[in-house]
């Protein structure tokens, strides 16, 4: 099987890791990056290459870049709750528009390089990184926090992405709340022991 990859070589000097580069298969484009399609079995020893070297490397499909309109498709096909607000997937924090930080749910540094992460996102039906399904509103502390890791924080994202999912914990602490508002009022005005 045959895996398209990219190399960027924008901080450094790209005559330095031509003739290397080529080696592997790879043409230049335009810019100062060379793309190309390698065998598998060749992956593992492209990544060492370009780790040591200080090379950005990346799988060259429609999974390895971030788009810039990425925001704006969060907020066209997810509504606001209340009227103008959001949760927070990971903590429930409430939002408004401008202090939401869109959040790629699986991370876009882990999504470029993994053809196996790829090919469980095509199965869960996100045909792109930058589909509606990836992404996830957050509060700043929760999108730093969680950086590129995965793990806990997919299954959380995956629930708290839905807003009911908040309302009704809300509910939930109120109700509980008042239950104990009430108890401790009867307690007060009856005593702790009845008759």
């Amino acid at each position: 099987m045959r895996i398209p990859v990219a190399v960027d070589c924008s901080p450094h000097g790209i005559f330095r890791y031509h003739f290397r580069l080529r080696r592997f298969g790879l043409d230049r484009d335009e810019g100062k990056k060379y793309r190309g399609t390698i065998p598998e079995r060749k992956l593992e020893l492209l990544k060492e290459y370009c780790w040591k070297n200080h090379l950005k490397f990346y799988i060259d499909n429609e999974y390895g870049t971030r788009s810039r309109d990425y925001r704006a498709r969060f907020f066209n096909s997810h509504r606001p709750v209340f009227g103008r607000f959001y949760f927070c997937a990971y903590c429930g924090k409430l939002l408004s528009k401008k202090r939401v930080t869109v959040d790629h749910l699986y991370p876009v540094a882990k999504v470029s390089k993994d053809p196996e992460l790829q090919k469980k996102l095509k199965r869960q039906g996100i045909e792109e990184l930058n589909s509606e399904k990836n992404l996830v509103a957050a509060c700043d502390r929760c999108n730093q926090k969680k950086g590129a890791h995965m793990g806990d924080w997919i299954r959380k994202g995956k629930i708290g992405r839905h807003a009911w999912v908040w309302v009704l914990r809300w509910m939930l602490r109120i109700a509980v709340f008042v239950a104990i508002a009430c108890a401790l009022w009867y307690v007060y005005k009856h005593g702790f022991f009845v008759g």
